[in-house]
């Protein structure tokens, strides 16, 4: 069990180095969206496979940035704590690799780089919702935050973007990747963390 979350914050860190860039140098940096973001296409060629992970640091916009990095301090904050700092980054790598698998085979738009930590980020949060099932989390419904238990957190989050997959409106969003990343976070969680954390929660 990890005493400081030095992972979660390391992630952090070099996520917003890597979004700076486009600050300084926005032609550098889309030129590297295409060198390093996930194209499915490629993927399912067998092509630039480690984009699969170099795409999770890389942000669209600050907004972009800001809400996935919110949502990674107060979930993999606790979730590192708990299950300890090396397991806790493989896993966040797993998830993101999965989130990248299978938005690569259900996406519309295979040609498209798709940028982001949010498949890894949804992972965390249902890796929290199972270790620490009445803690609060905030749902934001558009830009309202709604306060609510980590386990009604991930009912309403699995629902909501299910739907958006099954009804093709995925826009500019990656969806599919935050279904991937949250069926992985529950399934890696549950098969590789143990059943009985040392404190309770």
């Amino acid at each position: 069990m990890a005493k400081v979350a030095v992972v979660t914050y390391i992630i952090i860190g070099i996520n917003i180095f890597i979004f700076l860039q486009s600050l300084t140098n926005p032609e550098a940096y889309n030129q590297l969206i295409l060198d390093y973001g996930l194209i499915p296409e490629q993927i399912m060629s067998g092509v630039n496979l480690l984009s699969l992970i170099t795409s999770m640091f890389f942000h669209a916009d600050i907004i972009h940035l800001a809400m996935n990095m919110f949502f990674l301090l107060v979930s993999g904050d606790s979730v590192e704590r708990k299950i300890g700092s090396a397991r806790f980054f493989v896993l966040y790598l797993a998830f993101g690799v999965i989130a990248g698998i299978f938005h690569t085979y259900l996406t519309i738009t295979p040609a498209i780089p798709t940028i982001g930590a949010s498949g890894a980020i949804f992972g965390v949060l249902a890796s929290f919702a199972i270790l620490f099932p009445f803690r609060w989390l905030i749902k934001f419904l558009g830009f309202i935050p709604i306060p609510m238990p980590a386990l009604m957190f991930v009912f309403i989050t699995i629902i909501s973007e299910t739907a958006y997959v099954t009804s093709g409106a995925v826009e500019s969003v990656a969806h599919t990747a935050h279904v991937g990343g949250f069926l992985a976070g529950i399934f890696l969680t549950l098969l590789l963390v143990p059943k009985k954390p040392k404190d309770d929660d």
